[in-house]
């Protein structure tokens, strides 16, 4: 939606509305249980898919095959071998995102590293410039996994959510965005 000023007589401006700004309710769901990890992922109100599914079905195709395949062999080892040790993250604020730093590919999977042994994973982009920022296919997947990201740690640290042997428990809702009451 276009909005339309006069200046003046000479001057003429005009400026975007940002249509984007949503509420997404939804809850954690536990997706995947491993030797060394449980993987959960993020499911919204309505949605047939939760956000990891949304990343497979579109990133598991002939054209993004190399960079789908160094990320999933990534949460794979993670999940049967290590555990989730901080060098396999690429730090994106208050969440993360693989491939690891040290392996290449431009197709990004954000997550949130709950704790060595919780892992929830996101969905993801083809980042195409330098800063996620200008990546316009990233930057609402990078903003929902840090907004997801700081809204675990706060419940965390308040007590409403809880590390239990590998599991989350306690509060799984959350609403993402501009919620209003």
């Amino acid at each position: 939606m276009l909005v339309f000023f006069w200046i003046d007589t000479t001057l003429f401006v005009n400026f975007e509305l940002n249509l984007k700004v949503k509420c997404y309710s939804g809850k954690l769901k536990r997706i995947m249980r491993m030797n060394k990890i449980t993987y959960y992922s993020f499911h919204i109100e309505g949605d047939d898919l939760c956000e990891v599914e949304k990343f497979v079905t579109r990133f598991n195709i002939p054209a993004y095959k190399d960079d789908y395949e160094n990320i999933m062999s990534v949460v794979r080892y993670m999940g049967t071998c290590t555990g989730a040790e901080e060098h396999y993250f690429r730090h994106e604020r208050a969440a993360e995102a693989l491939p690891p730093p040290y392996r290449s590919g431009n197709v990004r999977l954000y997550c949130s590293r709950v704790s060595p042994d919780i892992v929830i994973l996101g969905n993801g982009c083809v980042k195409t410039a330098q800063k996620v920022q200008q990546s316009e296919d990233c930057l609402f997947h990078f903003e929902f996994m840090n907004a997801l990201s700081r809204q675990i740690t706060e419940r965390i640290v308040e007590g409403d959510l809880r590390m239990f042997n590998r599991q989350l428990e306690g509060n799984l809702h959350f609403k993402i965005g501009d919620c209003y009451e």
